[in-house]
């Protein structure tokens, strides 16, 4: 039945949920088809590269959430102390498979010897703010709580990731376990939505948009995690990341962006303001004493901040998730080559700062 309900969510929903407006209903009928044809590419794509598919279990609502967990070989394991690394896939809070960032995940795995857990959680529009977000909570949870049990890994060293709606869920949990023993100390967005107080129609389209979208009708559906609740959420940071204090995301932290996306606006304004704020803390760090000969142990976040962002002409939402028929897989590739090294530069840097 679970199997049956990741592929046919949105025809379940249409038919058996009856709290739904009509106006999503027929929209969730026109949705199956699409869902269906994007499963299976992102399932068959990986096939015969999957990691092992774990049911992890949820405190908030009691229910598990299917994840996939992919060990580094042997031979790519660092000497030291390795980490974890959490992925969230994307599907605009409506659906996705985490098969579906197989690649990714197993290139941080294999070249920077993380365990890496790609999750999927509840989906709107049975699901709406904030289910996703306590769901991927839950699983960074359950990683801290096991890594050194299940993997000899170090639960200190987490760094996440996110594709779409899964980089709005990466920097709720970044913000979550901020200040805490086990604070995210990278993240990697690509083509993250930071800013949900406005509906996706409303939103700037960028120069070379499509002044007709074939899936504009899909729109309100896109709207359906945030758009119940938003007038009561519109200060709520985990929603809007853009609103977040610089000081409760990670230190290190990497944007995907492409162009011709109408989220291209507010990454923008984000990654501006991240990086004015951070020259200015950087500069602070530099000339204070407090932080000579401290430690991590010692309550004191070490190192600058780093913002770095990869903006990429012509390019459209989720243009890293298509078939290689379709793109440049070279670029691709080089996309993910630079994620995995900004990660593994980090986890390095920390690890010889634990040392």
């Amino acid at each position: 039945m679970l199997a049956i309900y990741r592929w046919f969510s949105p025809l379940y929903d249409a038919l058996f949920c009856p709290f739904l407006p009509f106006t999503l209903r027929w929209r969730l009928f026109a949705l199956q088809p699409i869902v269906l044809l994007t499963n299976t590419i992102q399932y068959f794509s990986s096939w015969g590269d999957n990691g092992t598919v774990v049911w992890i279990p949820l405190r908030t609502s009691g229910l598990s959430v299917r994840a996939i967990i992919f060990i580094p070989p042997e031979s790519s394991l660092p000497r030291i102390n390795k980490g974890i690394h959490l992925n969230i896939h994307g599907g605009g809070f409506l659906g996705g498979l985490p098969e579906g960032n197989t690649q990714f995940c197993r290139k941080v795995a294999a070249e920077n010897g993380c365990v890496v857990v790609s999750t999927s959680y509840r989906y709107a529009p049975r699901y709406t703010f904030p289910a996703a977000h306590e769901d991927v909570q839950d699983v960074a949870d359950w990683m801290i709580q096991n890594a050194e049990t299940l993997w000899g890994a170090d639960p200190r060293l987490l760094t996440v990731s996110g594709f779409s709606a899964g980089g709005n869920l990466a920097l709720g949990v970044a913000q979550r376990l901020h200040g805490s023993e086990f604070c995210v100390k990278a993240s990697v967005t690509f083509y993250a939505p930071v800013d949900l107080r406005l509906p996706p129609w409303e939103k700037p389209k960028p120069p070379g948009f499509p002044a007709k979208d074939p899936l504009e009708f899909l729109l309100p559906l896109m709207d359906a995690y945030a758009g119940p609740g938003r007038q009561r959420n519109l200060e709520n940071t985990l929603l809007h990341p853009i609103l977040a204090d610089i000081k409760s995301l990670p230190r290190n932290m990497l944007f995907v962006v492409p162009t011709v996306d109408i989220l291209l606006h507010e990454q923008t304004l984000f990654i501006r303001r991240l990086e004015e704020e951070a020259t200015v803390i950087n500069r602070q760090i530099a000339q204070s004493t407090e932080y000579m000969g401290k430690k991590p142990s010692e309550g004191i976040a070490l190192g600058p901040y780093q913002i770095k962002s990869m903006f990429f002409d012509d390019q459209i939402h989720g243009w890293l998730e298509v078939p290689s028929i379709f793109i440049d897989s070279k670029v691709r590739d080089q996309v993910f080559e630079d994620a995995v090294h900004f990660l593994g530069d980090i986890h390095t840097s920390e690890v010889e700062q634990q040392g």
